[in-house]
């Protein structure tokens, strides 16, 4: 009887009790991919520029909530400004001792030798790369990425003038001259200049989805070369 009593008492406390409800779980505060650009001494500029643009519209465009879906930030052996192969004079974001970690790491062409000479850079370089989502390279910036092993076995390209100099010195690479952008997963290449802008979006569009890459070429008024599979057009 005492054992009725108390499970008839047990049940009426739990329904006279308040409801106590659950809390809701708040989502994972939103972060953006992080895109590093390596500057360096006689830099080509559009090459540089031209995927800044494109990641800079492009994480405006991913996005609705007023926030980048890419963060995009220069950096080089000091923060000492960069003269670029142009009249342009760059003031990097960060240099090799304090950059961020970045998931994309983007290598533009031009006087890559001061970048390739540098021993630190390239240690820099070497480091990060393993850590990338996506290791990109600009025209000549491929040499960057062949020196520090990243383009043995795969599928690469450069700048026109330059795919010949590409197949001497990496001859474990497959260098191809008809593409304008090649994709070989973790690494990707573009062919020279203008190229970076039609590399950029193309990976804007592996990352963000077609819609998203062909709205940034929108806005910034420029049309897409090459056809799907990166040939040369």
């Amino acid at each position: 009887m005492q054992n009725f009593a108390t499970t008839v008492l047990a049940f009426t406390v739990l329904l006279t009790s308040p409801v106590v409800s659950q809390e809701t779980t708040e989502p994972p505060p939103f972060k953006p991919r992080k895109v590093a650009i390596v500057v360096f001494e006689n830099v080509q500029l559009l090459d540089f520029a031209g995927p800044a643009e494109v990641f800079t519209d492009a994480g405006r465009v991913a996005r609705k909530d007023g926030q980048s879906a890419f963060e995009v930030f220069t950096v080089a052996t000091s923060k000492k400004p960069v003269h670029t192969r142009g009249a342009v004079t760059v003031i990097p974001d960060y240099d090799f001792s304090d950059c961020p970690q970045p998931d994309i790491l983007i290598i533009p062409g031009g006087g890559t030798q001061s970048l390739t000479q540098d021993d630190k850079g390239m240690a820099w370089v070497r480091a990060t790369a393993e850590k990338t989502e996506i290791d990109f390279s600009v025209c000549t910036g491929a040499f960057v990425l062949g020196a520090v092993g990243l383009l043995d076995g795969i599928e690469a390209t450069t700048h026109w003038r330059s795919i010949d100099r590409l197949r001497r010195s990496h001859p474990k690479t497959r260098v191809l001259d008809d593409r304008r952008v090649v994709d070989a997963g973790a690494v990707i290449t573009s062919a020279g200049v203008s190229a970076g802008i039609d590399g950029s979006l193309y990976l804007v569009e592996k990352l963000c989805g077609k819609s998203v890459a062909d709205q940034t070429a929108r806005v910034m008024e420029y049309e897409r070369r090459g056809t799907g599979d990166g040939r040369r057009p």
